[in-house]
């Protein structure tokens, strides 16, 4: 995952405000998003995130839940999750780990 808000949707990304704006409940949508966490994932995961986001809170990429993700800093804002070379090096490293325990 890069960037994305596991922990209450979009009530922790710069776009709020537009959600709430067009009427959506971002309480409702975070309890939602609370109680799928509960089942956790089948495969491991990365979550790739940035403190320096500005679009989604960094806070919100973490799940402390499920032991089956892996958190991964990076030092990139959201759109550079998309073209940072350190981005690409974590997903070359979980993807050549991965097909090594096949």
């Amino acid at each position: 995952m890069l960037g994305s808000p596991v922990i209450g949707g979009p009530k922790y990304t710069a776009v709020a405000d537009v959600y709430r704006r067009q009427g959506y409940d971002l309480d409702a949508i975070e309890a939602g998003v609370a109680d799928r966490e509960r089942i956790p994932p089948q495969v491991p995961v990365t979550a790739i995130y940035s403190k320096t986001d500005g679009i989604v809170a960094w806070r919100a990429c973490i799940d402390s839940q499920n032991g089956n993700i892996e958190h991964v800093e990076v030092r990139t804002t959201h759109l550079g999750l998309g073209f940072a070379p350190g981005v690409y090096r974590v997903i070359a490293q979980r993807m050549a780990s991965s097909s090594l325990a096949r």
